[in-house]
């Protein structure tokens, strides 16, 4: 049944209106009811949108996951594994300074890593570093290498010894600056 138009508009509407309010009405009238919906569209599809949410979120989990395996596998230590710590404590040349050396195992050549954390020492000029040197009754012999420190007086760095370290009893750290011969004699860290 198809309702009148003077049911739907009152008759205090402006005639221009009015007029205007009429011709639409006949042709919706003329146009008759819409389609029926088809079946398929009456509800949206719920089971594509999960599935496609689940495989987002699995792809994501996945690259997650890859990026984290890559991550590990990039950052490889060489399966550096501590055999031994030893801490050192400053001098009176670097007070509140300190070190530890964490000693991995000699590979089959003799060389042994090292992973060297050293805090609050003092920056040195651009031409100076510190050096990382075993000792022998108690003097400096043996270099096992050099290294720069931060703005905060922190830096952690590989090094490595090709020594036979039962013939030494130490180590100290002592500053480097070129043509300065006796600030190279002072050791600031020790064993």
């Amino acid at each position: 049944m198809t309702p009148e138009f003077d049911d739907l508009v009152d008759h205090d509407v402006p005639p221009a209106e009015r007029g205007r309010l009429r011709r639409v009405h006949d042709l919706l009238v003329e146009a008759g009811p819409p389609p029926r919906l088809p079946a398929h569209l009456a509800s949206p599809p719920i089971r594509t949108l999960r599935r496609r949410r689940l495989a987002a979120a699995l792809l994501a989990a996945a690259l997650a996951l890859a990026a984290f395996g890559a991550g590990w596998w990039l950052n490889d230590d060489g399966d550096f594994e501590v055999r031994r710590a030893v801490p050192m404590h400053s001098t009176a040349n670097a007070p509140g300074a300190s070190a530890t050396i964490e000693l991995g195992w000699a590979d089959d050549q003799g060389n042994w890593p090292m992973l060297v954390k050293v805090r609050g020492l003092k920056p040195l000029p651009e031409n100076g570093y510190y050096e990382l040197l075993l000792t022998k009754d108690g003097e400096p012999v043996a270099a096992c290498g050099s290294f720069k420190v931060k703005a905060d007086g922190e830096t952690v760095v590989s090094l490595g010894a090709s020594y036979d370290l039962r013939n030494f009893d130490g180590w100290v750290v002592r500053p480097y600056i070129h043509g300065r011969d006796r600030l190279n004699e002072t050791v600031v860290l020790t064993t």
